[in-house]
């Protein structure tokens, strides 16, 4: 069992620019439940609309708002909202608010996850709209799909 306190004591990479802090799993535990807590900044185009194959995830909005979208219209996304993208489902996220927001993203396996929220992370950029090639080779590295 691994038991953290604090937001400092997991590790923490970029994602978007901003913070992703770990909060549960990592390399010593590939086959469990992965937790981050990630800051989206103000006008973020998110990523493009996907798939992962490899993994489930989902984003609960802790602070701020967000746009989400499954399969269907986008929806606002306010404090005490989840979205759930199991495997193999549509789905994606912006916030296109003046205000920054705070999710827990949730995945499991956390190994196949993490790798993927790590390299994704880095190539994300707040107020650019991401590169459709840099973005399909990076999900495609990770079992994941772009979707119209």
């Amino acid at each position: 069992m691994t038991f953290l306190t604090g937001r400092g004591e997991g590790p923490s990479f970029p994602y978007a620019g901003q913070p992703m802090h770990v909060l549960a799993g990592g390399s010593e535990q590939p086959a469990g439940l992965a937790a981050a807590e990630i800051a989206i900044p103000a006008g973020f185009p998110g990523p493009v609309p996907h798939a992962h194959d490899a993994f489930d995830e989902a984003i609960y909005v802790l602070e701020g708002r967000l746009l989400v979208w499954g399969d269907g219209e986008p929806a606002e996304a306010a404090p005490g909202s989840m979205l759930t993208a199991p495997r193999g489902h549509r789905h994606g996220f912006s916030n296109p608010y003046d205000s920054p927001a705070l999710v827990l993203g949730i995945w499991a396996p956390s190994g196949p996850a993490l790798a993927f929220m790590r390299e994704v992370g880095a190539v994300l950029r707040p107020g650019t709209p991401p590169d459709p090639a840099v973005m399909r080779d990076v999900y495609a590295r990770h079992a994941s799909r772009l979707l119209p």
